[in-house]
């Protein structure tokens, strides 16, 4: 891609207003136009400044990890269960600066490459977790859809300078994936998708609050159109739901 559709994409970008977390089912009057190029879409761990710690797995038992989100509480009590985790609220620097703090009750918190990264914040990032941690990452993280009016071929003509096919295919899977299991963006649904040539590798797990109960899976498959994106995704999620995560998604609604 060349300077000058760079500079475009970044223009749209900016002129598109605030983001926010995209639901899977949308409205009847609105559709998902176009996925723009993924920013790295994994979880990472910022230590407290001047921390002598660099990896989540070094910290002593009984440290704090902030974190609000269910999923990222879920892994923390599965895979890190010497751990603590208590909830932190406010926009990234406002996290930071809950962080940093003197008497901070924080030892690190885990937030998202990308959000870092746009904001120029990327040199705070201490670790970056992955599947070898057993760390997933939320459906659609890192990627920016553009919500249109359904039918609205204008618009989607005028955005399809930001459309990224790769990226497109994978989050659809995700999408498709949690639409199935019926988890919402705040279930603690954790997914990783890979490409290998035209094949899409989709994991997934599925983790009880209390880090207790898992179920995990992957699926692989030739993904080239929308409708293969969709399906591997949903068929991935049926076999999770056949492994018990209906029970744990279903005990989160009841106690919610």
């Amino acid at each position: 891609m060349d300077e000058s559709s760079n500079f475009t994409n970044e223009y749209l970008l900016t002129q598109l207003g605030k983001t926010t977390d995209m639901p899977t089912s949308l409205p009847s009057s609105c559709a998902l136009g176009v996925i723009c190029e993924r920013e790295d879409p994994r979880d990472v761990v910022v230590m407290k400044a001047n921390s002598p710690y660099k990896r989540i797995q070094d910290l002593p038992a009984g440290s704090v990890v902030g974190t609000s989100s269910v999923r990222r509480k879920a892994q923390t009590f599965r895979h890190f269960p010497q751990l603590k985790c208590i909830d932190v609220r406010g926009n990234l620097n406002t996290r930071l600066g809950k962080l940093d703090a003197d008497g901070s009750q924080y030892d690190c918190l885990i937030l998202a490459a990308a959000g870092l990264k746009r904001i120029d914040l990327g040199h705070r990032i201490t670790q970056y977790l992955s599947a070898d941690d057993g760390v997933l990452y939320a459906p659609g993280q890192g990627a920016l859809g553009l919500e249109i009016r359904d039918g609205d071929e204008r618009m989607l003509d005028f955005l399809s300078v930001l459309a990224h096919r790769s990226t497109a295919l994978a989050c659809l899977a995700e999408r498709s994936l949690l639409k199935t299991l019926q988890g919402g963006c705040s279930a603690p649904v954790g997914v990783e998708t890979t490409w290998d040539g035209d094949e899409l590798v989709l994991k997934s797990s599925v983790i009880s609050p209390d880090g207790k109960d898992m179920v995990e899976s992957q699926k692989k498959g030739v993904v080239k159109t929308q409708e293969e994106a969709l399906r591997l995704g949903h068929e991935l999620a049926e076999q999770l739901l056949s492994m018990g995560a209906d029970k744990i998604l279903h005990d989160l609604r009841t106690n919610a």
